[in-house]
């Protein structure tokens, strides 16, 4: 499934800009924008892959060369192209020196624009392949060239160009925070250790043997020295999984740790300088917990230098086609085995709560009862019952191929925030809805929501900030 490249068009002539989608409309996916500022926020918020920016805007102080500028700081990798009537030499040279990508004085003609503009894609397509050249080469792949991937690329590139040492993952349980940490990691310098500790599988009594080492005769069964996590590392990343659920007794020392950047082993009282960089992940909303007095709001500033969000499975649906074949290319189960088109229209109907790693589990599963070497929708079926719903439901499939599943997914999204907000009370989310109890009941049954009903105690506190849309 071939990627569409995304280009923006800024300028304040709309009638020039109306004629952009016409020439691009068989290049790309073309968004006009003719205010400086909605220009500025889609760049600041979206993902573009070429630019097509003015110099002038009338009624407005600022140039084209302070929208570049907001450009190179969001640093997401856009090829720039300025089309403009400027013709002042010192304007000129500045506009070039920028480091615009190409410039196109106007009167210009629609072939030369296609010409750019297809260059600058196919650019934008190859630096993307050569990032994930690079990721394959260390053995860490992320998968996926839908928008919010493009998105969690470029934060990485960010992360790690910044030299920033302590990055902190959100993500929901099942969405991939171990592979891309590892990918950071392997970024920031592939030679360096990569050393995952999870925060809530270790318990108090040897939490910190584990992170911070101990000598020898400093407990029961301490035979020998034993250096930790922190040492161990030697100037590369320790991988804090899950670290919301630490607990606060190890939070205070893992705190003091990143602190000082010394250690202080079990059983010593030596402090030992360590170089390291760490990566944290939780898949719980962590203000949340600093507010029920969980986890420290210090250590949360210490781990969180920058932040990134990894999306969900249902945000990026147009990646699943990639995902499964990835999935049954390392599947050790049967090999050469392919997936039909109406297979993947399955899976993109379906809402995965479970994320990348509840798609690859049902993959593997499907892939041990195909009988040929053709997986279809009735081996998806019996590997993951939720899918049957769908299947068996002829209005979602007829939504599916009308709408796409990308549509799809967000009125499920939609009707799924309703539920949570309403305690996964029906009657009230249809009344918030607008609808009838029946019709509402109805519409789920076409989501395939029936049998997964949203429930959610009525004491628990939402983040809606957290939610899509």
């Amino acid at each position: 499934m071939k990627r569409v490249g995304k280009v923006l068009a800024l300028d304040d002539d709309n009638s020039w800009l109306s004629q952009i989608p016409l020439i691009l409309e068989d290049e790309c996916e073309v968004t006009s924008i003719a205010s400086i500022d909605q220009g500025i926020q889609a760049i600041q918020t979206k993902f573009y892959d070429v630019i097509l920016l003015d110099m002038n805007f009338e009624n407005d102080p600022r140039s084209g060369i302070d929208i570049f500028r907001v450009i190179q700081a969001a640093d997401k990798g856009a090829d720039v192209i300025v089309i403009s009537g400027e013709t002042r030499p010192e304007r000129l040279i500045q506009i070039m020196n920028a480091g615009v990508t190409c410039f196109l004085p106007k009167p210009v003609t629609p072939a030369k624009i296609r010409e750019a503009v297809r260059s600058g894609l196919e650019q934008r397509e190859m630096r993307l392949r050569a990032i994930e050249m690079q990721e394959s080469c260390s053995g860490v792949v992320l998968i996926g060239k839908s928008l919010p991937m493009q998105n969690l690329r470029a934060e990485i590139n960010k992360a790690v160009s910044a030299g920033i040492k302590d990055i902190l993952l959100i993500g929901e349980t099942g969405t991939g925070k171990e592979v891309v940490a590892k990918s950071i990691a392997c970024q920031f310098d592939p030679s360096k250790r990569f050393v995952p500790i999870h925060c809530g599988a270790i318990s108090d009594s040897i939490a910190e043997s584990e992170l911070f080492g101990h000598v020898k005769g400093a407990f029961t069964g301490a035979d020998r020295d034993k250096i930790g996590a922190f040492e161990a590392v030697g100037g590369g990343y320790v991988f804090l999984d899950e670290i919301g659920d630490m607990p606060l007794n190890q939070q205070a020392k893992l705190l003091r740790v990143l602190q000082e950047r010394k250690v202080q082993r079990v059983g010593s009282h030596e402090e030992i300088a360590v170089n390291f960089r760490t990566i944290s992940a939780t898949h719980v909303n962590i203000e949340d917990s600093i507010s029920k007095k969980t986890f420290r709001e210090d250590l949360y500033y210490r781990l969180a230098k920058t932040q990134i969000r990894i999306p969900p499975l249902r945000e990026r649906l147009e990646d699943i086609p990639e995902l499964v074949n990835h999935f049954l290319k390392d599947s050790n189960i049967k090999k050469n085995l392919s997936i039909t088109n109406d297979a993947l229209e399955l899976l993109a109907a379906y809402h995965w709560p479970g994320n990348v790693r509840q798609l690859q589990s049902a993959i593997e599963r499907a892939a041990s009862k195909v009988s040929g070497s053709v997986m279809r929708e009735k081996d998806l079926c019996q590997a993951l019952p939720q899918l049957a719903n769908i299947f068996g439901n002829k209005s979602t499939k007829n939504l599916v191929g009308r709408f796409g599943a990308s549509v799809l997914g967000l009125e499920r999204d939609r009707y799924e925030r309703v539920l949570l907000e309403c305690n996964g009370n029906r009657e009230i989310a249809a009344e918030k809805l607008g609808l009838s109890r029946a019709t509402f009941f109805r519409r789920l049954k076409e989501l395939g929501m029936v049998k997964e009903r949203i429930k959610a105690p009525i004491s628990a506190k939402i983040n809606y900030s957290s939610l899509p849309g």
